[in-house]
């Protein structure tokens, strides 16, 4: 690559230049450029031209291009220079220094006006937005038509390859910075570059920064006068120009959050009124918008450590840092929402919600449940929030599925890129599956050494189940009274809360229950040594009555929190106590982690060691795809030796590449956010909240929880503990209706399950008690609200 070499001519050389090719003289003055030479030319009659000296490694038919592009414009009646041919009829003189070297020398008309840099900010209005939007609409379109061999070309301020240029030098960065454009960079990676052979592309001026664009006036702008440098021209993506300009506008702007959108909306509805968008421009506009500046920032970053005493190389830097600052606290899919209504074009083009219901009733099964009395459609999820098709928000509390956060750009990015190379079954060797069950196996205790992964919790289980059978040689199960297991036939058998439940046929002769240990409703009330051990006496009378029987237990299954029983937290010890009993019965202990593991407790990676146990069987599904169908059983090499009966254990999807890159992201994700130190302590907040709140309002009996596992729990009288199932139910609709979505759970559907994803943040406590207290203070108020 030819080094470039800023010329240095003197003022004298140039006037005698100037004179001796274009007959033109007067007074020159430097301005400021990148490694180019620069000057205003004012002529004794005042006229004013720019002076431009390109650096020695600009190439000439790049010159030749921007002219052209210039020529071009100006016959369509754009406000840009013009490149004023010499007297040999060329519009670029090559020019000698005295060490011999070669320069390209322009003489450009002067356009009059401002710089848009250079107008307070706090004069910018929705006139100048609007006639920004028009503007370079209208120069995209004069160079619709417009073409050149100078125009493809490789530049790093080509947003196409702004991904590249920022990977390649964020490094330079500090380690804050780094992460906020790694956060760009990624929604970039798993947004953008899918769709990018579907935007459509052309020349554009590729730099309408603040310090290009001219405006009427600096107090109280109206109207862009002019567009100059077009030293940055490029055949690229056309929707670049619109980002590009948009990031240098909003930059600019020191208002709030809600004044930056409107100029950002303002600025995109004008150009599309004047060049429509297709639909993929208006989707990826965000994600471009942030790419610049992110360009502008790891570029800079090069430049300073090469140049450190060049205060052009700093004009951009601090601003494009606080806009990305801004545009982090901005949620993409809301951002879209508003632009497309801006553009006056509808935000959802899918199926009506009523058109939905009807064709699920008739062709997906009426078992099938929906939420809510006004079931919502969604379409789109971030962080800790669900979106509905007009683009509402709403805090999602309930979501322990999407551990680490709806549609996280990391997780997204790993299916992304493995499902694009490989996905197949585990018959052949490859080195995800083997990376993966490594890592994950490490936050398990060391006997814990087999991991076996399967597609779903239910498949976990009954993977489980059979597991130990080979093991024990027994079918007896034992079962802890309202628990949940699965949705497969041996999943169900396990779980009192659907063979007790509706349409359920009761417990079939192998399996066992045992009461459940709940310190606040059941028999044995209280977090004691004493509760701990007679909720385990059910469990040791229930292995007498075998032995009686001349049976052995197979297995004990417990979830490590109770869930849909209630979001109980069993008594201290209860799982040592009964552990010791099953194992000196001959059975095996299974943890059922599939609603509760991975940090969520906070304490700890896993539940089952707030209980200070080691099972020997442990489950795990939901988080541990972060949406993405794949479970795992995790084991000791005893019992999965036992296993090995001669019959083949072969699972056609589980453990598939996709599926393990996949999982590792989401362990990557959990550990570089620390997530389980964030359940802990968002946890700790949330509940000192609740039992504030349980203090102001009789209607809260209880308040538990570990982490971001919490149960409030409404009763109409504390000391009877009647169940306030209504209530909880209007309280549901009540959170609904102020963009909160929950749940209940419980065998009397008065507790509400709290378990929302890990991106869920102190912010987001603060708006649910909000909301909760609002609610509550009108059930106190008016008990009529309930039928």
């Amino acid at each position: 690559m030819t080094t470039a070499k800023t010329p240095t001519f003197s003022d004298i050389e140039i006037l005698q230049l100037l004179v001796q090719q274009y007959q033109l003289s007067g007074q020159l003055k430097a301005l400021q450029g990148y490694c180019d030479q620069n000057l205003l030319l004012t002529t004794y009659n005042r006229e004013q031209y720019i002076v431009k000296i390109a650096n020695s490694a600009e190439p000439k038919l790049e010159l030749e291009m921007q002219n052209a592009a210039m020529a071009h414009l100006n016959d369509r009646q754009c406000a840009v220079p013009k490149a004023l041919n010499n007297l040999a009829g060329e519009s670029i003189t090559t020019i000698i220094n005295v060490q011999q070297e070669c320069f390209c020398l322009r003489v450009l008309t002067f356009l009059p006006g401002q710089f848009y840099a250079d107008a307070d900010s706090l004069s910018h209005n929705q006139d100048l937005w609007s006639n920004l939007g028009q503007f370079m609409a209208n120069i995209d379109l004069a160079l619709a038509d417009f073409t050149h061999p100078g125009a493809f070309r490789y530049l790093d301020w080509d947003l196409a390859q702004g991904y590249r240029v920022c990977m390649s030098k964020k490094h330079l960065l500090q380690d804050q910075q780094a992460a906020l454009v790694d956060k760009f960079l990624v929604l970039y990676q798993t947004q953008t570059m899918p769709v990018l052979s579907q935007l459509p592309q052309g020349v554009i001026h590729n730099d309408a920064n603040d310090y290009n664009l001219l405006v009427d006036d600096i107090v109280m702008p109206k109207k862009i006068t002019g567009l100059i440098d077009f030293g940055d021209m490029v055949h690229s993506h056309i929707i670049n120009e619109l980002a590009i300009a948009c990031a240098y506008a909003l930059m600019g702007e020191k208002h709030t959050q809600e004044d930056l959108l409107s100029a950002f909306n303002t600025i995109v509805a004008s150009y599309h009124n004047a060049r429509p968008l297709l639909d993929v421009e208006i989707e990826v506009l965000y994600s471009l918008v942030a790419l610049r500046l992110c360009t502008t920032v790891c570029n800079a970053a090069l430049a300073i450590t090469q140049r450190p005493n060049n205060n052009y190389l700093l004009i951009s830097v601090k601003p494009a840092w606080e806009l990305l600052e801004k545009l982090s606290a901005l949620t993409p899919y809301t951002v879209l929402c508003q632009l497309r209504q801006a553009c006056q074009l509808p935000i959802d083009s899918g199926n009506k919600a009523q058109d939905i219901i009807r064709y699920r009733k008739k062709h997906l099964g009426k078992t099938l449940s929906l939420s809510y009395q006004q079931p919502l459609k969604i379409v789109r999820g971030q962080g800790a929030y669900l979106f509905t098709e007009q683009g509402t928000p709403y805090l999602d509390m309930v979501n322990n599925v999407c551990h680490v956060g709806h549609c996280h750009p990391k997780v997204v990015a790993a299916g992304q890129a493995q499902l694009a190379k490989l996905n197949t079954n585990t018959r052949y060797l490859h080195d995800n599956i083997v990376n993966y069950t490594r890592k994950l196996l490490a936050t398990m205790p060391d006997e814990l050494s087999v991991c076996m992964l399967v597609n779903s919790g239910s498949e976990a289980n009954e993977l489980a189940f059979r597991l130990a059978r080979c093991f024990t040689q027994s079918k007896e199960l034992i079962v802890v009274d309202g628990a949940y297991h699965g949705n497969t036939n041996a999943c169900i058998e396990a779980s009192p809360y659907k063979f007790d439940g509706p349409g359920g046929e009761g417990a079939q002769p192998y399996v066992h229950k045992v009461s459940l240990p709940d310190p606040y409703r059941g028999q044995f009330q209280g977090n004691s040594p004493e509760t701990a051990q007679s909720y385990a006496n059910s469990v040791k009378e229930t292995l007498a009555a075998l032995a009686l029987e001349g049976k052995k237990p197979s297995a004990f299954i417990c979830e490590s929190l109770q869930g849909v029983a209630g979001q109980i937290i069993m008594p201290d010890g209860y799982l040592s106590e009964v552990y010791q009993q099953v194992r000196a019965a001959g059975g095996v202990c299974i943890a059922d982690e599939v609603q509760v593991g991975f940090g969520r407790v906070g304490s700890h990676m896993w539940a089952f060691e707030t209980q200070d146990v080691v099972p020997d069987i442990v489950t795990l599904g939901k988080p541990i795809g972060n949406g993405h169908p794949m479970a795992a059983v995790i084991t000791t090499q005893a019992i999965a030796d036992a296993f090995v009966t001669g019959m083949e254990y072969f699972n056609t999807f589980g453990g598939n590449p996709v599926s393990c890159a996949i999982g590792m992201a989401v362990l990557e994700v959990i550990e570089e956010e620390h997530l389980q130190t964030h359940a802990l302590t968002t946890g700790k907040y949330f509940k000192n909240k609740l039992t504030a709140l349980q203090q102001r309002f009789e209607l809260i009996g209880d308040v538990r929880g570990l982490g971001l596992f919490i149960g409030v729990e409404l009763v109409e009288d504390r000391a009877t503990k009647l169940p306030a199932t209504d209530k909880t139910s209007w309280l549901i609709e009540f959170f609904k209706h102020h963009h909160i979505l929950l749940s209940t759970e419980g065998p009397f559907y008065n507790i509400l399950k709290i378990k929302p994803p890990l991106a869920f943040n102190t912010v987001d406590t603060d708006k649910f008690i909000q909301v909760f207290e609002l609610g509550l203070t009108e059930l106190a108020k008016s008990p009529h609200l309930v039928r």
